[in-house]
């Protein structure tokens, strides 16, 4: 999809798209350096866009994985259902049915999640929901990389996984952090309970 495109999208639904232009060659590499690709048999992405991310996830997949994508603009998923992989599942519908879309594709867990969601932006209930969702999505040691224009969200990520790191790349438009989270059942247990304790005071 042309960039002029990507903007006029931005400009009917800000708060779902949440960027004005698909990230950067920079910021892609960023967000699937940390994925080992031999052991990653479901992949999901969240917020998919124009499918810039999601290319470059394909290129590096095993034959035998699969690569399901939430993406609420129907534009956004016609640009991508033009990819023709057979890993590649494009379900049109929020993030915050997740764990529905799984039990259907009888997946039981996801090793990755990968998210340009602009979580900072949404309202707070679907925040809440989708971030439960995600850890909930997880497999032991499975890892939550999320992408973001500030440290907004740090605080809810943090209560909800054991460990989150955050890098940054300032060759992005605009520039970005890149949260990696680890989910170990034990750790998120607790930090669940914590969340649901805190989350009506974020």
């Amino acid at each position: 999809m042309h960039r002029t495109k990507f903007f006029l999208q931005y400009l009917k639904n800000p708060r779902l798209i949440g960027s004005i232009t698909p990230s950067s060659k920079y910021l892609i590499k960023k967000m699937i350096s940390p994925i080992d690709f031999s052991n990653a048999r479901y992949i999901l992405e969240l917020g998919s866009g124009n499918g810039c991310i999601t290319k470059e996830l394909l290129k590096n997949m095993d034959l035998e994985s699969k690569l399901i994508i939430f993406e609420t603009n129907e534009e956004f998923c016609k640009t991508i259902s033009k990819i023709e992989d057979e890993r590649l599942y494009i379900i049109n519908d929020s993030a915050e049915k997740i764990l529905h879309h799984l039990k259907k594709l009888k997946i039981k867990k996801a090793d990755y999640i990968i998210s340009g969601l602009p979580l900072a932006v949404l309202p707070k209930e679907t925040r809440e929901i989708i971030l439960n969702s995600i850890s909930k999505s997880l497999k032991q040691n499975g890892l939550y990389i999320q992408f973001q224009y500030s440290l907004r969200s740090y605080k809810q990520i943090k209560q909800l996984f054991s460990q989150v790191n955050v890098n940054f790349t300032s060759l992005n438009i605009p520039p970005a952090f890149i949260y990696i989270c680890k989910y170990t059942k034990k750790g998120n247990k607790r930090q669940i309970t914590q969340f649901a304790k805190n989350s009506r005071n974020i």
